[in-house]
């Protein structure tokens, strides 16, 4: 789950450093592609929690990351 989300922010930051980054009215067009579904991506962190791979603190954080992701991608959409 990490490294989808470092994938993301890499692949923004290359976008804005490479000045492709939809330089019309200083605005950022943003596509994010997931190979695994947001709901997926709940079950396998669950998964994990009740096999004991990751504590509760862990599992709490996490869950929350995944969550203000999917809240700050349709904050974005919104203002299209």
């Amino acid at each position: 789950m990490k490294a989808i989300m470092h994938m993301g922010m890499a692949a923004l930051a290359a976008a804005v450093l490479s000045g492709c980054a939809g330089m019309a009215f200083n605005r950022i067009d943003l596509t994010l592609n997931r190979n695994i579904t947001v709901g997926q991506e709940l079950v396998d962190l669950q998964t994990a929690h009740e096999k004991g791979v990751i504590n509760d603190t862990e599992y709490a954080k996490a869950k929350q990351n995944i969550l203000d992701m999917v809240d700050a991608f349709g904050d974005l959409k919104k203002d299209k």
